[in-house]
């Protein structure tokens, strides 16, 4: 859709470059009694919208962050010359119940948010909106957005993105700015401008919110500063209260861990400090247009911490695990919240607050889980179109991160969600729809992949980018880049293979089984030695790659075996622990891969967790953020090998329940929530016996596999119990 389509012949407006945290305000009438009333309202960044001074809504930020409209700086399409689309997305609210039938006032709160910030701008802030007003004798009436509203400077004062916030209630004492009969004689004029040229969507992604509040504990309090625990990593604000009367200055500052003096730490802080000069009431102070990634808290002494907001998109968590493993349960709840945290304005993250970006890879990664664990379908459906806009229409190049900021990354494990987010998303929910639009941008990536190739290796990216291959090893990097990067095109051209077979396209699949023939030629020369069977020496999982592509011989498998045998913990980044997880499980080393997963090792999740972590950081080594949910793409193996839930087809039509029983793990519970419903597998182990209960969803034919032994399963709950 274009603006006219959704906002008629209402005007977008801007305050220009004067300020990027305007109020806007303006007043109506309406002459009869009122039936319905919607508005159709886009703020560029972010905003909150007031009707005669109520908060319309719970939402928090308003806008979705998208590739918004072509913008002639951006680095992809001034040095590269590439040609991405674009995108925005409106809001669509009912505001009935709090017009009246005579004079009302609209107010409006702007600030920058993903439009104009540390890594885009897009001109400044805007606002469009249209109100649409059924009265109760079927006549109708508009109010669309004007000449007739003004501005002023709000009282945030100073706004980023990534850092936090700074608010001046004592000079801009704007108390009932949003209400009616508001002196608003010497606010400023606003300025028509044309609409952004771009494609117009109405969100139905889930908005962020403040989802819950955790009172933090007092730690300990220095010269000037008290300190509070929060007790986990969350995003979110705190809540603040001035403990004076007198007008004076709030500083806050918040970080993921302390100094061994019990003070902030500098390292993981991420420059995440803001400030609020009072005005000597007793109002509570908070952000506004941005969220902190924290455990810990700082404030002045002037003030105190009464509460924080944990904010994050309104994702329902529908799963559950739970064992007699201290450790399992640990890297399942974890997962959760680190993942939740990476929740914000319709992407996945990479972290809450250093970047904050939907990198490509870590996506790419964590997707099955996220939809197999969360109520994620609208929320993806929505990250499908930021990973279509990125592709440029020239070369087929997919970017790092979707929406495009320009970052790191490599053409395998990042570019490649091009194809891997579509087919998790048609196994999950089975929609075909995600196939048909994906399969030709997938083809054209492939020429991109074809272009950055020598000798049938994939060994570069666009000029002057990154080129990794995987990422975040516990040691140096090792594993060769062009290895990792011709594993994931042969990877990608057998989902295509399988997009071709679903979609009855299968005049495709002959070429693509030779390019993936080619291809693994190409790895098995550069990289396999004949004489060890191991390929790339076999550093940093590589060998769990080949075996994953069907590569090797059965030295290539056993020595996987035995190197993991011996080392007892990870040595691989954020795509080979995966990998090397997942092929133990597969290939009949469940105890092995279990024994991974619960590894008391050098790099592992357990000293994660006697570490004292509640999120997962980015590096096995606790460098940089300690809020990534890259690792956790192994939590979707508690369900699908140890619980033993897996599909045969799409969208869990029709499931086999086959748990991985392992020395070590004698109870387990959980349950995914399907398109069809809840599945849920409990065993409990006793000496001699196991006893299982299973529940399936109506109309989903279903078998439990045990050994050579298979139980037809009916819908509702069955239970049994198995000899040992």
């Amino acid at each position: 859709m274009k603006s006219t389509d959704l906002f008629g012949s209402a005007k977008w407006l801007t305050p220009g470059d004067a300020v990027n945290t305007p109020y806007i305000r303006g007043e109506f009438s309406l002459d009869k009694d009122i039936k319905s009333a919607k508005i159709t309202i886009c703020g560029l960044g972010f905003f909150e919208l007031f009707i005669n001074g109520t908060r319309i809504g719970d939402d928090l930020y308003g806008t979705l962050v998208s590739d918004f409209h072509e913008t002639p700086n951006e680095y992809c399409t001034a040095h590269l010359g590439e040609q991405l689309a674009h995108r925005i997305y409106v809001k669509e609210l009912d505001i009935a119940s709090e017009l009246t039938n005579a004079a009302n006032c609209i107010g409006v709160a702007l600030a920058p948010g993903w439009y104009r910030c540390n890594v885009n701008n897009y001109g400044p802030v805007k606002l469009c909106f249209r109100i649409l007003v059924e009265y109760t004798d079927d006549s109708c009436a508009e109010v669309l957005s004007g000449e007739w509203l003004k501005w002023t400077q709000s009282p945030i004062i100073g706004w980023n993105l990534y850092f936090g916030e700074h608010h001046d209630y004592n000079t801009y004492r704007l108390d009932g700015w949003n209400e009616l009969g508001y002196d608003a004689s010497s606010w400023n004029e606003l300025t028509v401008i044309d609409a952004p040229d771009t494609e117009y969507y109405i969100s139905d992604c889930p908005p962020d919110k403040v989802i819950r509040y955790i009172t933090p504990k007092l730690l300990s309090e220095t010269d000037d500063a008290f300190i509070y625990d929060i007790g986990e990593n969350i995003t979110g604000t705190p809540i603040i209260e001035c403990r004076s009367d007198e007008i004076c200055k709030i500083e806050f500052r918040v970080s993921e861990r302390l100094n061994a003096d019990g003070t902030i730490e500098d390292y993981t802080n991420h420059y995440q400090n803001s400030s609020f000069i009072t005005d000597g009431s007793k109002r509570q102070y908070h952000l506004h247009f941005c969220w902190n990634g924290f455990r810990y808290v700082s404030v002045t002494k002037n003030a105190k911490i009464v509460s924080c907001a944990v904010t994050h998109s309104d994702v329902p968590v529908t799963s559950s695990f739970s064992s007699d493993n201290k450790l399992l349960d640990w890297i399942y709840n974890t997962f959760i919240r680190t993942q939740l945290d990476n929740m914000h304005c319709g992407i996945p993250s990479d972290c809450p607050h250093l970047e904050k970006r939907g990198y490509t890879g870590d996506g790419e990664l964590i997707c099955e889980c996220v939809m197999m664990m969360l109520d994620a379908q609208k929320f993806y459906k929505k990250w499908l179109g930021d990973i279509s806009d990125c592709q440029d229409r020239v070369s087929g190049h997919i970017q790092y991160t979707a929406p495009y900021v320009r970052s790191g990354g490599g053409p395998g494990g990042w570019g490649c969600a091009i194809a891997e987010v579509p087919y998790i998303y048609y196994k999950t929910y089975g929609d075909k729809a995600v196939l048909e639009e994906f399969l030709p941008k997938t083809l054209h990536y492939f020429d991109y992949l074809e272009a950055h190739s020598e000798n049938d290796l994939v060994v570069s990216d666009q000029p002057g980018e990154w080129c990794l291959g995987d990422w975040c090893t516990p040691e140096e990097i090792a594993i060769p880049a062009p290895y990792v990067n011709n594993y994931f095109y042969v990877k990608t051209i057998n989902r295509l293979i399988e997009f071709c077979n679903v979609l009855g396209k299968t005049e495709l699949i002959s070429d693509l089984e030779k390019r993936a023939e080619i291809k693994k030629a190409a790895i098995v020369r550069e990289y396999f030695d004949n004489e060890t069977g191991d390929f790339a020496k076999n550093i940093q999982g590589a060998n769990a790659f080949a075996v994953d592509i069907g590569l090797g011989d059965e030295r290539t498998l056993a020595h996987i075996v035995e190197h993991y045998q011996e080392k007892t913990w990870y040595d691989t980044g954020i795509f080979g622990t995966d990998i090397l997880t997942r092929i133990l499980f597969e290939h009949g080393y469940s105890q092995l891969a279990f024994d991974l997963l619960t590894s008391k090792g050098k790099y592992s999740f357990h000293e994660w967790m006697s570490s004292g972590c509640t999120t997962f950081p980015e590096y096995w080594t606790y460098l940089r953020s300690q809020n990534h949910p890259m690792f956790g793409a192994v939590v979707k193996y508690l369900f699908s090998f140890l619980l033993g839930i897996s599909q045969e087809n799409s969208g869990y039509d029709k499931l086999i329940i086959k748990p991985c029983f392992v020395d070590g793990l004698n109870h387990a519970d959980g349950y995914i929530t399907t398109v069809h419903g809840r599945v849920a597998v409990k065993y409990v182990k006793a000496d001699e016996y196991i006893s299982v209960k299973v529940e399936i969803p109506t109309g989903v034919p279903a078998k439990f596999v045990y050994g050579d032994k298979e139980i037809a399963l009916s819908a509702g709950v069955n239970e049994f119990t198995l000899k040992r």
